[in-house]
Order: C-alpha cells, then structure tokens, then sequence
C-alpha cells in the first residue's frame, strides 16, 4: 500500500452542482477501479489488509529476472542482488571482484550462477560465472562468440543450457548458447524481431518466441515452427511457458493463449482484445491446477485461468495464489515482468514487477504449505 493518501476534507459544505458533478465522477473512477466485481468490498479487504514493508532496494524499479543455487537467491536490477535463502536481508553481488558494474543478464541452473556484464555503453563485456556462491568468478570470453558490437536482452537457461539473446546496433538477434567452450549460434541469427524467451519442453526440443514468431529444436538448429495454425503474429507474442511434459503455451496480444501438444495448436480465449503477457503453470494444489496470465504491457497485475472449467479468474476475486485484497495493494498497479520458481522447490514462488512508484515494491514471495493446501499471498521482499 502507499505510504502517503490523500484525505477528503471533513469540513461540512453544501453540495452545489459543480461537486456533486465531482463526487459523481469520483464514484464512478472508484466503480472503474473496482473493474465492476462486487462480489467482495475492494476498499473494506483493503482496509483490513497489514501494510506490507520490503527492502528499500526494491522500491521505484525493475526486477528482470532471478536465480538462485544450493544457498542463495539472486536477483537482476541494474546490478544482481541476493540473500541467503534462510534469510531476509539483500545486498549487492560483486562479480569478479567489484560491485561497480551494469548487468544485463542473469541466469542459473541451480548450481552455476551466470552474469553478463556491460560498458557504460551497455555493449557487452564479458560473461561470468561462478559455481561457489560468488567466491570465484571465471570469464567466459563471449564477445569472441558472440562478437564486440554485441547488446545482451537476456541470459536464460533452459535444460542446463545456458542461452543468450542479443542484438546489434542495426537491431538485428540473435540467439547464442554455451557448448561447454564457447558461444556458438543456436540457430537463429540477424531476424529483425526482438527475442523474448526460450523453455525446455521436457522431452526433446527447446521452444523459442521472438515478438513474431515460434521457433523449435535443439541448441545448434533452432528454427521457425511451421506446424499449422501456429500463433505467429507480427508483433504480437509477449510470453511462453512449459509444463515440463511436453505442453507449451505462447501468450499474445489479442487475448488468446496458444496451447501446444500431440504435435498441434489450438488457440485458448483468456481474455478477448486484450494484450497478454508472462505465463507461468501453477500446479499447485494439484487438485485445482490453473495458468498466470500477465496482463499485457500495461499495469494490470495478472490473471488465472481455470483450464478445467474454462473459467478465467481476474481483480483478485477467487484467485488461488493470493486474496483479493493482497492483489489490489501489491499487483493492480503494477507490470508482471516473470513467474519465477526455485529450481528445486516448487513449494515457492516468486513474482518479479516494475514497481511503477516509490513506495511500491518491485518483488514478491509467495509459500505454498503442504499440510493446508494453500498458498499465503504474496509477501515483500
């Protein structure tokens, strides 16, 4: 919640036309905030709601993406962040001996953690990697792959493989991986369409999505789906996640979610004319399992999506992974950048923001507990 409101004066007046204009104006910025759902008292759940308090550090920014080994969790701002996860205080990482850098990227496997470092120019620097927490750090030379007029989107790994997006100053990506030596093409090379996100589909192949387009195969030979009805659009996919069993999902602009599986698409209506974003597969509890849906580019905070019922759960109301009223404080107002879950435990899950205000937080945490089958909401980091 903000830290500062707004108090309407309790000074008696008389109700001329002009305020009575105003007041019906304010009613009807509360009934439009409220996205028409009475099913709950939005202000009351609010009201009730304890304020939530998060490291300074995440306040009035952008968490881009998080990883973690056997003891930590880490974070990508302008430079990589953690804490020990058995504890609740964040700090800067020094890569390679220093906390005077500008990351680009950040990946993990779990055990190996990945950070690209860039210029005041944001050209790439180097990769580094560490397997012990951040004692030792080892240069992984990527400009000599990857070449000197190289910008790092993202680092991302998929399956153990570590994989780079990039583009140069003609705006032309790339798509790089690791092949134990050094950074070779994955595939995909020189398109005009900016790259968004890779993911193992837990059988054989690894799924690509520019903004445009779907790609398939294994690292070496990625290339353009051509299975019919496919969700190519110009311009218009923001998001793909993977069940682990061979299903994948592509989000896009116009409402509709593209289901993959048995070798076909089929489209999903999540929420019609209206953009789309990040996907993340809660399958906790098993019993009730549903898809996060990002709300578009815009602060919307996200959606659930019901697949058995075809039911689409928005505003908080009858969500599994928080209460109404932790989702109006903590996600209304704010862009979903990515669903974020621990390597090895899926008991855990972490939603990553653009905070969009300075009292606002841009991380969440939210524990899933066995013996309730239920999960907690989302608390501040």
């Amino acid at each position: 919640m903000d830290k500062h409101r707004t108090r309407l004066s309790e000074k008696p007046f008389r109700r001329t036309p002009f305020i009575a204009g105003s007041i019906a104006a304010l009613t009807l910025a509360v009934l439009i905030f409220a996205g028409c759902d009475n099913t709950f008292s939005v202000f009351q759940t609010i009201a009730q709601e304890e304020k939530q308090v998060g490291e300074d550090l995440f306040e009035n920014t952008t968490v881009r993406a998080m990883a973690d080994d056997s003891s930590n969790y880490y974070a990508l701002l302008s430079q990589v962040v953690w804490r020990p996860k058995s504890g609740d205080s964040w700090d800067v990482l020094s890569v390679n001996s220093s906390t005077d850098y500008f990351a680009s990227g950040l990946a993990g496997d779990g055990t190996n953690l990945y950070v690209a470092k860039a210029d005041d120019d944001n050209v790439l620097d180097d990769i580094y990697t560490t397997s012990d927490s951040g004692t030792t750090w080892t240069a992984m030379s990527a400009a000599a792959g990857i070449g000197t007029d190289s910008f790092v989107d993202w680092l991302k790994c998929a399956n153990g493989t570590l994989f780079v997006a990039v583009h140069n100053s003609s705006y032309e990506y790339s798509l790089y991986y690791y092949d134990g030596s050094s950074f070779v093409s994955a595939g995909v090379s020189g398109i005009d369409a900016a790259l968004v996100d890779i993911v193992y589909d837990g059988s054989s192949s690894y799924w690509l999505i520019s903004d445009s387009k779907v790609y398939k195969g294994t690292p070496g030979s990625i290339a353009a789906d051509t299975t019919s009805s496919n969700p190519d659009y110009d311009d218009y996919l923001l998001g793909i996640a993977s069940d682990g069993a061979g299903r994948i999902i592509v989000s896009r602009r116009d409402g509709y979610v593209y289901s993959y599986s048995s070798g076909a698409w089929s489209p999903i209506t999540v929420k019609s004319s209206t953009k789309l974003g990040p996907l993340f597969f809660l399958a906790l509890p098993a019993s009730s399992p549903r898809i996060l849906v990002g709300k578009g580019v815009s602060s919307f905070g996200y959606m659930e999506y019901n697949e058995s019922s075809s039911t689409r759960k928005e505003n908080g109301s009858s969500f599994i992974s928080t209460s109404s009223s932790i989702y109006y404080t903590t996600m209304l107002s704010k862009e979903v950048q990515a669903f974020w879950q621990p390597t090895s435990d899926p008991n855990t899950l972490f939603v990553l923001l653009a905070s969009g205000s300075t009292d606002s937080y841009a991380l969440y945490r939210n524990d899933y507990t066995t013996s309730t089958g239920s999960w907690s909401g989302w608390d501040a980091e």
